[in-house]
């Protein structure tokens, strides 16, 4: 397209209505803010926009790909006014792999974004304009903070890639030494993925072969420094796989478990639902804090253990507690938050749906040597009224759901039952404010908002709501 085409085809905010655009249509955006996943968001004739790798401040020139009826989505094309806190992403991919997506903004105004995008949520979904945030929780060092890597391989020109896939693409990025993975995590990648090439280990649908390795995942104990590896296969078979083993545990002396997992499936899930130990312990040991746990490979485990202890830090604060409170850990999965608070109350009862879970959560609270602490399989709307017609009242609900939020019918029992306090841990603002505009409509009041960065340079960010009956 000539340039006299383009610049017909350029749409300034005062020309014409949104209304008019079609996509490769061209648009200057204002960007106000950064939206839930990171992007950029500015309005062009008041009707949203969304620009990736924009920053609040900057003013942009963008192609439109998408126009729906109450928000366009556009590709940056040419930053007109830069923001003063843009930056050089340490990482070489950063603007394919997708695992990251604010790099390219500093740390501290990563953080400022983070409160803001909280304050959005509240002001939009439960009409609250001055609702009590507290200065958010970062990292004094935002890299190397996770401790497990799931990442595909393919062979590439020779080599071996372990990484994740491109955005609507079935482009493999290589991921390796990713910068906020653990040091630890990116060396033992990088030796198994050397290993498997120097033994000519098939890998997923290579060549036709059904025997090959499709995934590699390995997590690494802050606390215990124990390494454990697990490799996904499509069979229970694959070649040289006992030399495999050999070579990873003489490369690797960390390492004290090494398993295959069958997932025959052509799923986005990384595990199937077959593990096999082929060499040393079916778990291994990790620490938050004082609490001991044993995870096996398909094993749910905070990935960002120093935030971690920051947010359960946060969630036991909210409770207030005493020593005499009966608490109720709903959505309770491995138990962590249930266990965490157990030494500060007189019982807790954790409810959770994956009967698996609920029997990690048993055996966590027996290695900690808790009694007060039980744990129900179970949907906590049905648990919750069968126990308070039962007598039992709980001075205290928590509750960290999914993305999702909590089920209206949870809601609606938790207003029944009547807590004096209830805690919502949410990694999703949007539906913490929606919930919690319920809760307030039910008679509670909002004490306290404290945001955690548990994601550093994504666009990820982590709450934990103290809320008491009025």
């Amino acid at each position: 397209m000539g340039t006299h085409s383009q610049k017909k085809n350029f749409h300034s905010p005062n020309s014409g209505g949104a209304e008019d655009l079609r996509p490769s249509d061209k648009i200057v955006v204002t960007i106000k803010r950064i939206g839930i996943n990171g992007e950029g968001v500015g309005y062009y004739r008041r009707k949203t926009v969304f620009v990736e790798g924009t920053l609040a401040g900057e003013v942009v020139k963008a192609e439109v790909m998408q126009v729906e009826p109450n928000y366009i989505k556009a590709k940056l094309t040419e930053i007109e006014k830069k923001s003063p806190e843009r930056k050089q992403p340490v990482c070489p991919v950063f603007d394919r792999c997708g695992g990251c997506q604010l790099q390219h903004l500093s740390y501290e105004a990563q953080l400022q974004a983070k409160v803001e995008l909280v304050k959005e949520a509240f002001r939009r979904y439960a009409g609250q304009e001055d609702v009590p945030v507290k200065p958010i929780l970062g990292m004094d060092y935002p890299w190397g903070y996770r401790n497990k890597a799931q990442l595909q391989l393919r062979r590439k020109d020779g080599e071996i890639a372990a990484g994740l896939y491109e955005a609507n693409s079935h482009d493999l990025v290589d991921i390796s030494g990713c910068p906020i993975q653990h040091p630890k995590v990116n060396e033992a990648v990088d030796t198994i993925r050397r290993i498997i090439r120097e033994l000519h280990i098939p890998l997923y649908r290579e060549n036709g072969a059904k025997d090959g390795i499709r995934t590699l995942v390995v997590r690494y104990g802050f606390q215990s420094g124990e390494l454990q590896v697990t490799l996904v296969a499509e069979g229970e078979r694959v070649p040289r796989m006992d030399k495999l083993v050999q070579k990873i545990r003489e490369a690797l002396p960390e390492v004290v478990g090494i398993a295959l997992n069958v997932n025959p499936k052509k799923t986005s899930l990384v595990f199937g639902e077959r593990t096999v130990t082929l060499w040393g312990q079916e778990t291994m040991k990790e620490s938050l804090d004082s609490l001991a746990f044993e995870l096996s490979p398909r094993a749910f485990f905070q990935l960002n253990p120093e935030q971690t202890v920051k947010l359960y830090n946060s969630v036991r604060a909210a409770a207030a507690l005493t020593g005499s409170e009966t608490v109720v850990d709903a959505y309770c999965g491995t138990g962590t938050i249930g266990l965490w608070l157990a030494p500060f109350v007189k019982e807790v009862r954790g409810i959770e749906v994956i009967p698996e879970a609920v029997e990690d959560a048993k055996r966590n609270a027996e290695r900690n040597g808790f009694a007060n602490v039980q744990f129900y399989t179970g949907k906590a709307e049905e648990l919750l009224p069968r126990w308070a017609k039962g007598g039992m009242r709980p001075d205290v609900i928590v509750a960290d759901p999914p993305r999702t939020g909590l089920e209206r019918s949870f809601l609606d029992a938790v207003l029944r039952v009547k807590p004096k306090r209830f805690v919502y841990v949410s990694c999703n603002p949007s539906t913490l404010a929606k919930d919690c505009k319920t809760l307030l409509e039910g008679g509670y009041a909002i004490r306290g908002v404290q945001p955690v960065d548990m994601f550093p340079h994504t666009g990820h960010i982590e709450c934990c709501v103290s809320l008491i009956k009025k």
